[in-house]
């Protein structure tokens, strides 16, 4: 079957005419057909953010432009190179998925009277050619035929101009007097940065990020251009300041903020001053006095040259290669582009175990007075390495895993070896107890644990689930014991085994042990 391939027969018409009618297409539409009236854009040059417009003299068949995909397979669009297994294609009803990925991912918008459709790319397009296709098999809401044996249209995407950044100081910022470095970002070209009458303080050929050493001080009050192959561009430009930076940077709270998993720490900081941040971690000691894991980054935000600094320099470095359930200790160093070295204190902290050695060490299913709200079951991590708790989940006999906490908190709840953490129903008291200070308290979404609670007589078996994995176990049941007392496990017991579970203290101890 043959296309009429108008924009390929009439370049000159489009680039003249505003709408596509059917003579300019030589389609002889006949009374009874309908037509394609206009396309938006005209073929040609387009930026890569257009969205595709198709009118029709009369009501289209909505089943036929919209396919069962949620995508239109009769009006669509391909790149240059998939268009004529695409143009194919949508000769018949249903397209393949393999088909279906020789289009541009578009999303379709039907007017309400059906007499356009616009394609609206999920992406921004990429340099390069493309087609807007027009299925010869579409139909009016009377059956008949679109005029003609199928369109398509040609557009270029040219490539975005090239152009370079600064990186810091930011544009429209300032800079102190004693600025060693500016930074500059440009995919290739030659970048300069330009001073007072247009002449030139430092250059560097632009492979991406672009270190430019400044070769005399710089003059205050005077504005600084960057520059791109000779051309400068007034919005990539700063004012040198009267002053001179002498403080090195400082870091928020004076030290990093640390999220840690097994193999893996994510540090998190805040600055007040752009800098190269360095994270250097070793097994023990000073960090890279020996072998160590490095991570490392530059961090630009706009600070003021002169006068007070705010905080607003942020960065995290995820440093991978550690290992599991090891104690490590981390210090971070910020070196800015004027000299200035800040060397920030040691922190020490320990990986997640993989499967940590977590028990459940107590539970309380009869507290002194029968209020269901001081019902805890509490765990130990018996270490090595870090716990992390979000994810566990206590399981009874009816296979129902319970999360320990209602909703994933912000920053992961963790357990420190030899550390312990009580799980409670969401109406758990804490002023029941006198609870050692900062220890975790895991509220479950029910009022109760396990849903019902704890049986007083008799409290039902109960497992510390992790992904499917058991990590400890209530056998349930247990010795008679004082009203008020809690059960206690035997903590010397390894947490796979067996243990004997024997009376604890009246009023129970919990986050304490036994």
């Amino acid at each position: 079957m043959s296309w009429t391939r108008v924009s390929a027969v009439l370049p000159a018409v489009f680039a003249a005419c505003a709408k596509v009618t059917a003579a300019e297409e030589s389609i002889d539409a006949g009374p009874s057909q309908p037509a394609v009236t206009a396309i938006e854009p005209q073929p040609g040059a387009v930026a890569g953010n257009s969205q595709f417009v198709v009118h029709f003299s009369e009501a289209m068949d909505e089943g036929q432009l919209l396919a069962a995909s949620g995508r239109s397979e009769t009006v669509v669009l391909a790149a240059e190179a998939d268009v004529e297994r695409a143009a194919a294609a949508i000769e018949h009803s249903e397209l393949s998925a393999h088909e279906r990925s020789l289009l541009v991912p578009a999303e379709p918008d039907i007017a309400a009277d059906r007499k356009s459709i616009t394609l609206v790319p999920d992406h921004v397009l990429a340099a390069g050619n493309y087609f807007l296709l027009i299925s010869p098999r579409l139909k009016d809401a009377d059956g008949r035929k679109l005029a003609g044996n199928g369109m398509r249209f040609a557009y270029q995407v040219a490539p975005p101009p090239r152009k370079a950044r600064l990186v810091s100081p930011l544009p429209g910022g300032d800079a102190p007097s004693n600025l060693l470095m500016v930074r500059a970002f440009a995919d290739a070209g030659r970048v300069a940065l330009w001073g007072p009458g247009g002449s030139e303080v430092a250059s560097a050929d632009a492979h991406g990020d672009v270190p430019l050493a400044l070769n005399s001080a710089l003059m205050p009050g005077v504005k600084y251009t960057l520059a791109l192959d000779g051309v400068p561009d007034d919005a990539q430009s700063f004012t040198a300041a009267s002053c001179a930076r002498t403080a090195a940077p400082a870091m928020l709270a004076g030290q990093a903020q640390l999220s840690v998993r097994d193999t893996s720490v994510l540090v998190s900081l805040t600055l007040d001053w752009p800098a190269t941040v360095k994270v250097m971690i070793a097994d023990s000691g000073e960090p890279c006095s020996g072998e160590c894991v490095t991570a490392s980054a530059y961090v630009s935000c706009r600070a003021a040259a002169c006068g007070p600094q705010l905080f607003g320099c942020k960065v995290e470095l995820d440093v991978d290669g550690l290992a599991p359930a090891s104690d490590h200790v981390l210090r971070v160093v910020a070196e800015d582009d004027l000299g200035h070295l800040m060397r920030g204190p040691l922190q020490s902290f320990t990986t997640v175990a993989p499967l940590p050695r977590l028990v459940i060490s107590e539970v309380m299913a009869a507290p002194p007075s029968p209020e269901p709200e001081a019902e805890y079951a509490e765990l130990l991590n018996l270490g090595p390495g870090l716990a992390v708790l979000d994810a566990m989940a206590l399981m009874a006999d009816d296979g129902v895993a319970r999360p320990l906490v209602a909703s994933l908190p912000p920053v992961p709840v963790t357990l420190a070896p030899g550390a312990r953490a009580l799980a409670v129903g969401s109406d758990f008291n804490p002023a029941r107890y006198l609870l050692p200070p900062g220890l975790p308290i895991l509220r479950a979404s029910t009022q109760r644990l396990l849903g019902r609670g704890l049986a007083d007589d008799a409290p039902p078996a109960f497992r510390l689930m992790l992904q499917g994995a058991e990590l400890s176990r209530f056998p349930g049941g247990g010795p008679a014991c004082p009203a008020g007392a809690s059960l206690q496990r035997d903590e010397s017991v390894p947490p796979q085994s067996d243990a004997t579970w024997t009376c604890g203290s009246i009023g129970g101890t919990p986050g304490k042990g036994p």
